[in-house]
């Protein structure tokens, strides 16, 4: 770099500056590039898939990964020789020519990154918050800014690295989606004139979704108050992703929630997250109650391909049948497990789960995910008939069930857990409760039907939110049969 001494100022930030987008536009392709293999990996299988995924992991990937780095790093020494050049203007000049002042020390403590290493291939939480720890602050910014598709659904990272990798995605992710969108509309257009039919009707439906899904992202994440983007995938047929209101790295209680049948980013993830964040409200304000002021966070989790109306009511993906649930398990449980992964000190953690999410979150909890307490409601059974199947101690599981939910009635998957040996029943009618700290009466209204649980100022509402905050005591209880209640019975053959 010594050769540049003399050079002009205004020309070596210039230069640096081009630099700079050569290598962004270098990061932008390796991420559309990584993102094209994950959607490979989905409608392929094969040895062929075998040999390009290790062709692209090994060669291609590395590649330019170091090509982007590496210009970066040019620029930053450009940039460090024009600082220290200006320096020199208000520095003395040595005998010997060399410089004095603040551009020796910016030479010599010039980090030397190396994040060539990728994280481990199909690492437990553990390990991947193992690889993330292992990593300096300057290589962890580094694989933000370089490798995002690394870590933005990597559980066992932290939540706010996670966020910054996938809010970085998001852009790329919609420019590759409005492309696609354009050639399959440009395809649809030829093929209607020549009298074609193909499939690109539903290709581009999915498409659309997904953009839908991308903007109800954005309008969540431009609400005021913490937003973190915890997972954004866009290779399954609908979008997933997780928005937490609060920040899940250090909140004293943190608190998940899994929806069911309908539930897509495109049409629930707005007033999903507003639920959340009256709910995190609610479950800080009864902590503050009881002289504990402890933080919440709450997630709102579309991780998984829940069962849509239309065509999803029949078929594999069928609400009627359970693979949608364990498939949406495999995938709860290391996100869930990824939660105290990440942290220094486990936090309380609760599964909320309503409906069809509630047979998800069952079996997921029949695995170690470090939950402590979990809220099911309107729950058409939690794929057990045992409680004892769930990783969780006695008095930690509780079930909502409003009046005139037909849904809590069906007791399709497992058991109806009204008649569920062992669960606690909170209430979701009209109640009174003594306010702990003033003395005062509280009131709060009833919800009736299956879709109205977490309305605010509502005593189901209460319940979920003190069961967050880690005071299960204080919840309003019921007898947990409601209106048409039914003694009910698992699916012969499917759960014991």
């Amino acid at each position: 770099m010594s050769d540049l001494l003399g050079a002009k100022t205004d020309v070596l930030d210039q230069v640096a500056e081009s630099l700079s987008a050569d290598a962004r536009r270098m990061q932008d392709i390796h991420t559309l590039a990584q993102r094209a293999v994950f959607e490979l990996q989905t409608i392929w299988n094969g040895i062929d898939l075998v040999q390009l995924t290790r062709l692209w992991e090994q060669q291609a990937s590395p590649q330019l990964a170091a090509a982007s780095g590496a210009l970066d790093s040019c620029a930053i020494r450009l940039r460090t020789q024009s600082a220290a050049q200006r320096d020199a203007s208000r520095s003395e000049v040595t005998g010997s020519g060399r410089l004095t002042g603040l551009g020796p020390l910016l030479l010599s403590t010039l980090p030397v990154l190396n994040v060539s290493v990728a994280p481990p291939a199909h690492g437990s939480p553990g390990d991947n918050a193992a690889w993330w720890r292992s990593l300096s602050p300057l290589q962890q910014q580094q694989v933000i800014q370089e490798h995002p598709e690394w870590i933005g659904n990597r559980d066992g990272v932290s939540f706010a690295a996670r966020d910054q990798a996938n809010r970085s995605i998001l852009p790329v992710d919609r420019v590759r989606l409005e492309a696609e969108k354009m050639r399959l509309e440009t395809a649809l257009a030829e093929n209607w004139f020549g009298g074609a039919f193909t499939n690109d009707d539903a290709a581009l439906d999915h498409v659309n979704d997904k953009l839908a899904a991308l903007a109800a992202i954005d309008e969540t994440l431009a609400k005021e108050g913490d937003r973190q983007l915890l997972l954004l995938e866009l290779s399954a047929q609908r979008a997933q992703a997780a928005i937490a209101c609060g920040n899940v790295d250090i909140a004293d209680n943190v608190a998940v929630l899994v929806p069911g049948l309908s539930a897509s980013v495109a049409g629930g993830m707005v007033d999903g997250d507003r639920n959340m964040e009256q709910l995190k409200a609610r479950a800080e304000l009864e902590s503050r109650r009881v002289h504990a002021d402890k933080s919440a966070a709450t997630v709102m989790w579309f991780g998984y391909q829940a069962p849509q109306m239309g065509w999803d009511l029949v078929g594999e993906n069928s609400v009627a049948a359970d693979h949608a649930a364990r498939a949406g398990a495999a995938l709860l449980v290391p996100f869930l497990t990824g939660i105290g992964a990440a942290r220094d000190a486990d936090p309380h953690l609760t599964l909320l789960a309503h409906s069809y999410g509630s047979t998800t979150a069952g079996l997921a909890l029949r695995q170690k995910t470090g939950v402590d307490d979990a809220v099911f409601f309107g729950s058409p059974g939690l794929g057990t008939s045992h409680l004892s199947d769930l990783n969780l101690a006695p008095g930690h599981t509780h079930y909502i069930e409003a009046r005139q939910d037909p849904v809590g009635d069906l007791g399709y998957f497992g058991v109806d857990p009204s008649h569920l040996a062992g669960v606690d029943h909170a209430s979701a009618r009209e109640s009174t409760v003594v306010d702990p700290l003033t003395g005062e009466l509280r009131h709060f209204d009833e919800v009736t039907g299956h879709s109205s649980y977490l309305a605010d100022d509502s005593t189901s509402q209460y319940n979920l939110s003190v069961v967050a905050a880690g005071q299960p005591d204080q919840r309003v209880q019921d007898d947990g049969e409601g209106i048409g209640d039914v003694l009910s019975w698992p699916v012969p053959g499917t759960y014991r």
